[in-house]
């Protein structure tokens, strides 16, 4: 038996009058979906822990069995360990766009070309030898400091305060606060000297490099991970796992869904497990784009669980199908609330479509997060 595991990122989310008190899930045309939904079992599960902010990289952690209360640092660390990056201390570092409020957390969706050239501009330029910036892809940057901190630092994600002051969110708690802020004041000189897409930095979730058990000492699989972004490569990495890199993916709905098929199959052939995360739905969620987000929970349905669907032996593959987090248009960001899954592979329940609502009523009930990978890989 393979395991396929589906993360469209931040797809759930809340009813909208303007759809009749219906979710986007529940409005979007998406049979492949519910086939899913309709043909196994169904339940609600809480991936965010109480306590932690409902980021991705904590989701995703909590879904493949990780308990983050043990092993979490940071988001920054996390997507350094996809680098090869070693320091004291690694922030995610977006490249934005502010006045005195939030204007764009994504900096004009800046090429990976140009935001490389703010980065050697970055680096060419700060005062600082035990501090580096090192280019990602597009807006996802990351600020490496290789020097000990006595105090921790409070900081907020850029995605959580679009149209929000920024001078209530600035970094807290001490002397390393007190560069953050110094290096986000001084990236107002420099970046805009090369780009007119994004104007600063935003440094946030940082933290130490993580120890996290090795994924097949764990659950006796071999495993793969396919995303667009590098948080997932960098879960990979931690986690001993392959990463698949896809060419021509963007992390956005004009994604190469093709290619992330094409390889979702092949490392089905090789791997006992396999995870497929997507980033498109989630950007869109962000931009609070509701026709865009129920326009993109489609193209997910027909060209990636279609397409999937058509190609494997389903006698073969057992497939859970889930949200990370919720990112509700009404917010633009994420919530630590429940989402819907469903698990082909199980004697059906009576849940005829997957949503929010309909999969609360399925055979799994509400459950926490960090079981999920036990019901999965359970024959049943």
């Amino acid at each position: 038996m393979k395991f396929l595991l589906l993360i469209p990122d931040g797809m759930a989310d809340w009813r909208i009058e303007k759809l009749g008190n219906r979710t986007p899930l529940e409005v979007a045309d998406k049979p492949n979906m519910d086939f899913i939904a309709r043909e196994g079992s169904c339940g609600t599960a809480l991936t965010v822990p109480k306590g932690f902010e409902p980021g991705s990289d904590v989701a995703n952690l909590t879904i493949l069995g990780i308990d983050v209360r043990e092993h979490y640092t940071g988001r920054g660390p996390i997507e350094a360990l996809a680098r090869g990056i070693s320091a004291k201390i690694v922030f995610r570092c977006n490249l934005v766009k502010a006045s005195d409020v939030m204007l764009d957390y994504a900096g004009g969706r800046i090429s990976d070309f140009e935001a490389r050239k703010v980065v050697e501009e970055l680096n060419a330029n700060k005062s600082y030898d035990f501090v580096r910036f090192h280019a990602g892809k597009s807006y996802r940057n990351l600020l490496a400091i290789d020097r000990e901190f006595r105090n921790g630092v409070r900081t907020h994600p850029p995605h959580d305060i679009q149209g929000k002051k920024i001078s209530d969110f600035m970094p807290e708690g001490g002397e390393l606060a007190k560069l953050l802020c110094e290096l986000i004041e001084w990236s107002k000189s420099v970046v805009p000297a090369v780009t007119d897409k994004a104007n600063m930095i935003w440094p946030w979730s940082g933290g130490r490099i993580p120890n996290f058990p090795r994924f097949r000492e764990k659950f006796g699989l071999r495993g793969a991970i396919i995303s667009e972004v590098d948080l997932l490569k960098g879960i990979a990495e931690g986690l001993g796992m392959e990463f698949v890199e896809v060419e021509g993916v963007t992390g956005y709905v004009d994604t190469n869904y093709k290619g992330l098929v094409r390889q979702t199959l092949k490392s089905l052939e090789r791997f006992d497990f396999v995870v497929l995360h997507t980033e498109g739905i989630d950007e869109v969620s962000h931009e609070g784009d509701l026709e865009g987000k129920i326009e993109a929970i489609e193209i997910y349905d027909e060209k990636i669980v279609g397409k999937i669907l058509d190609r494997i032996e389903l006698d073969e593959v057992k497939i859970m199908l889930l949200p990370d987090h919720p990112t509700p248009i009404a917010l633009r960001t994420h919530v630590a609330e429940s989402v819907p899954f469903a698990i082909y592979g199980y004697e059906k329940d009576d849940v005829k479509s997957f949503s929010e609502f309909s999969c609360a009523k399925g055979r799994f009930g509400s459950v926490d997060g960090l079981k999920l990978m036990d019901y999965f890989l359970r024959r049943g």
